[in-house]
């Protein structure tokens, strides 16, 4: 098999992939998509301001959200 067919080869069978990985997801975002649409008429609770926390609990925020999004301030401890 010469590199132009290989590389042929190779697309098709990530776009069979691909199709697959989309549908296997299609009900499950129908679902989400779903639960969103329903989530829309149901009211935020009040939540305090961050400056009403205590500075324990704005530590805890600042670590959980620099835990899920990542942080520039790799060398803070």
């Amino acid at each position: 098999m010469d590199v132009s067919a290989y590389m042929i080869a190779a697309a098709v069978a990530q776009m069979a992939r691909d199709d697959a990985v989309t549908a296997t997801f299609t009900a499950l975002d129908a679902r989400n998509q779903a639960a969103f649409e329903q989530a829309g008429g149901v009211p935020e609770t009040g939540l305090p301001s961050f400056d009403a926390l205590t500075t324990d609990e704005q530590a805890l925020v600042h670590r959980v959200l620099n835990s899920a999004l990542g942080s520039d301030a790799a060398s803070v401890a």
